[in-house]
């Protein structure tokens, strides 16, 4: 097939948009009280989250010495356990500088509390990451309560108030604990705020950037397409016809980035990048698809469109690349 037939034909399909996570299954008979708002938490907590935008966007300031920077870090949502009056979900943190791996596993027991009026998210620390991996990273998860330390005095509190879903825990009376908790002390969630697709939260360790300071992390989505490069890169001729294909793209919708390889395999010196990118200036926000020049880093060229756009694509004659939405990762 021609290549501007198949980009033809790509620019001319669109994917439906996904539904995203599905409701957990119904809860019998005489649950608790307050099982709706719980429901609805369910449905709306489920996904990845990311904070490259704001990561992006606290840069000018860095430079300029005016702000501290601020730690980019990639946030799971992960329901375990679907109970009668509760649920177990993996909060999981996972910081993407470099270098450094650090991470911090949560199990927060989900619940209403007695008088129905609010929900309650306590945290529960592994006494032993390493034994207790394995059992997160099944799906058929059971919780064993000799295996965790339950973290009551910095349980979070909340309610829902219209689209918005937000929760406190009592910063002193957890500040106790954190001598115990070892290196993840410091990833300890304080706050958190979840509305549409962002989820706002605070630990101890941001308090080092002002009292308000926290994470802005945005749910990801997920695109998957082709890419299909000329032999002979941006000064390719009409008449060379070595294309190299590339259909194995996954790209992630907050700062994903993938290298642009031969087809032996080798890079190319070009990399995509998908993000999500805010002009404060003009009040809009886009979805980017970015062509990188590896060498240099700079952009070499870029198409954008609307933030909740399901497919996009770039055609520069001797690179075309078509993206569409597509399912989450599985972990």
């Amino acid at each position: 097939m021609q290549l501007r037939t198949m980009m033809t034909m790509w620019m001319a399909t669109t994917l439906a948009v996904l539904s995203g996570c599905q409701l957990p299954p119904a809860r019998a008979p005489g649950a608790a009280p307050n099982t709706d708002a719980i429901a609805r938490l369910d449905a709306a907590l489920a996904g990845d989250y990311d904070n490259d935008a704001q990561v992006r966007q606290a840069r000018a300031g860095v430079r300029a010495g005016s702000q501290v920077a601020v730690p980019h870090l990639r946030e799971q949502w992960r329901l375990l356990e679907h109970g009668r009056d509760h649920d177990l979900w993996l909060w999981h943190w996972q910081s993407q500088d470099q270098p450094g791996t650090a991470t911090a596993d949560w199990l927060y027991r989900i619940a209403a509390t007695s008088d129905g009026s609010h929900i309650v998210l306590t945290p529960y620390r592994a006494i032993d990451p390493a034994a207790t991996k394995a059992a997160l990273a099944d799906k058929n998860f059971k919780f064993v309560a000799a295996q965790w330390a339950e973290l009551t005095p910095c349980a979070l509190t909340g309610e829902w108030k219209n689209a918005q879903f937000s929760a406190s825990a009592d910063a002193s009376a957890c500040s106790a604990l954190l001598p115990g908790l070892g290196e993840s002390a410091s990833l300890l969630p304080l706050h958190l705020t979840l509305e549409d697709d962002m989820l706002h939260a605070a630990t101890f360790a941001d308090h080092a950037r002002g009292a308000n300071a926290g994470t802005d992390a945005r749910r990801l989505r997920w695109f998957s397409g082709w890419a299909a490069i000329n032999g002979g890169g941006p000064k390719a001729k009409a008449e060379n016809q070595d294309w190299h294909m590339q259909k194995d793209l996954r790209l992630s919708s907050e700062g994903g980035r993938i290298p642009l390889r031969w087809r032996d395999g080798a890079a190319s010196g070009y990399s995509l990048e998908l993000m999500r990118t805010t002009y404060a200036e003009r009040k809009l926000s886009v979805l980017q698809l970015i062509v990188i020049d590896d060498a240099s880093g700079q952009t070499i060229d870029y198409a954008w469109t609307n933030p909740e756009a399901t497919a996009i694509g770039v055609n520069l004659g001797w690179l075309q690349v078509g993206m569409t939405q597509a399912a989450p990762e599985q972990e």
